[in-house]
This record gives C-alpha cells, structure tokens and sequence, in this order.
C-alpha cells in the first residue's frame, strides 16, 4: 500500500512536523521572512498593499520516499495583520488566509512580510505517525490523515466537501515552543488547509477555515 493511500485515500496515517529554533537556512519555516519567491513580483503587490504577513513556509516531500527532493514545491501561508479582519472571514468561501503553492525558495533577506511577533523556527522534517498516536504530543504540521478539530461542527467542512475539497495540512499553535511569539496568531488554535485530490496529486490548496479554543 502506497504512502498516499495512508495519507489522503484510507487516512490512517499523517506526516507531522515539529518546530526547533533555527539561526540558518531551513527547507521549512515558521516566521521569519518570506520564500524569495515572493520578492518584487508585481502579482503579489496585493500582499504588500493589503498589509498581509508571512507566517509559515513548508516544503512538500515526496509522498513515496517522505524526503524533500529536488523540484518539488512548497506551500507558503500569508495572514493579515489586523487580527479583527480574519477573524471576521475565517471560514470558507471567505476565509481571508492566502495560500500559496510554488517552487521552492530559500528564505528571502527582505523583511517585506515579517511578523515582528513570531520568532523565526525551523520544522523538522516529516515523522510518518499513525494517527491514533498524534494526540500523544503537540505538534506544529499536520500533513494528511484526517483534521483534529478544536471545534465539533459540520458547518466549518460542508462547503468545502460540497465543492470538492478535503483535508490536506492543518498548523496547530499548540505545536508552539516557549517564547516563539508574542501574541497567537489564531488564538491558541489552528489552521486547516484543503485541496483538491485527484489521480494521485492536489491541487487548488487553501485556507479552508481556523479556530479557537
């Protein structure tokens, strides 16, 4: 049976990251500055003009081998600034999280998008979990298997499977470390990410919604 079908067929098994703190290049980030992907491209002046922040960069291994290989890609989170505002738009179709898949970048040295309130980490790489034995410790990513919510309600998933979407990656700020930010930036929650699965691949990744405890 293929690391696929564990992850996004059957759902019984998830890759989970952790956070470590990190003074160097890392393949996967939370805070920080942005990918240099994003560095003076006109398609992302929204960003910029609309105050959105970086938040978290993971690069995406490959499913069957689980490591980080030359030309796969890399999923970058954005979050606005005014806190009011995405709390307001938090559930899809109107969830208001920018996502983004794309080549992979190393960490740029503008600050264009850095939060001040989340001190730089690295992720560690990918540990292949059966998914009865998450709950045993935190964790920072949760790649595949199927979402721990914080909140039990049909209404947060129901449009995102009535347009075919399902669960992909959910960042959880329980996987925190001491004196990693300042203020949470989802109120001591999580973020859930959706995509589209098709013939073995995602596509269309997105911010389906985020909650609280």
């Amino acid at each position: 049976m293929s690391a696929w079908t564990d992850l996004f067929e059957n759902r019984t098994h998830s890759l989970v990251m952790y956070s470590h703190p990190t003074d160097y290049s890392s393949q996967s980030w939370i805070g920080g500055n942005a990918p240099a992907y994003f560095d003076d491209d006109a398609a992302f002046t929204f960003l910029r003009e609309q105050n959105y922040l970086f938040y978290l960069s993971v690069t995406l291994p490959d499913i069957d081998s689980m490591e980080a290989v030359s030309g796969q890609e890399m999923i970058s989170v954005f979050v606005p600034a005014d806190y009011e505002r995405y709390l307001e738009n938090n559930i899809y179709p109107t969830c208001d999280i920018q996502v983004f898949q794309h080549p992979v970048f190393s960490e740029s040295t503008l600050d264009t998008y850095t939060n001040p309130a989340l001190l730089k980490h690295g992720l560690t790489a990918g540990k292949w979990m059966k998914d009865e034995g998450i709950a045993e410790e935190p964790f920072l990513v949760k790649i595949g298997c199927v979402p721990k919510l914080i909140q039990q309600e049909d209404s947060y998933i129901a449009a995102l499977h009535q347009d075919g979407y399902d669960f992909l990656i959910q960042i959880d700020e329980e996987g925190y470390t001491d004196g990693m930010v300042d203020e949470y930036v989802f109120g001591y929650g999580a973020l859930y990410l959706f995509a589209k699965f098709d013939d073995g691949k995602w596509i269309d990744p997105i911010a389906g919604f985020w909650q609280y405890s």
